[in-house]
């Protein structure tokens, strides 16, 4: 079943990430970056691609959230995975992003909004107002 990492871009999910990646998925509990992989992203174009779907059609992808998140879950063979998303509990024309029987819950990652715009800032190299009207 899938927990879902979820928050707004620049909000402290690699960090939040790092920590769960850490703890579940080293011996010695130590951080380094390939145990990252361990918690992928979604929506993520491989995951997509590996079910026959198109990935550069928008429409598709969301069309077929709930076929990979089912194949996601029947994978991992009835035990949890962690994995992060930017998006929202939303149904786009009718079509949710998870259900119940793929989804154990959610972590949802909060940040201070005015901290948000600030890192958005400096990672993209623009003003504090530049960010705030992004």
């Amino acid at each position: 079943m899938i927990i879902w990492l979820a928050s707004y871009p620049k909000s402290g999910n690699t960090l939040i990430r790092s920590l769960f990646a850490s703890y579940l998925y080293t011996t010695d509990g130590k951080f380094n970056l390939d145990v990252l992989k361990n918690i992928k992203q979604f929506p993520d174009t491989g995951l997509f691609k590996n079910q026959g779907i198109d990935v550069t059609n928008d429409y598709d992808v969301v069309k077929n959230y709930i076929k990979v998140q089912e194949a996601i879950n029947k994978f991992d063979n009835n035990r949890f995975r962690l994995i992060k998303t930017h998006s929202s509990l939303h149904n786009i024309e009718g079509y949710p992003f998870t259900n119940l029987n793929n989804t154990l819950g959610v972590i949802y990652i909060v940040r201070d909004p005015r901290k948000v715009c600030i890192s958005y800032a400096h990672h993209n190299q623009m003003t504090l107002q530049e960010a705030a009207e992004a």
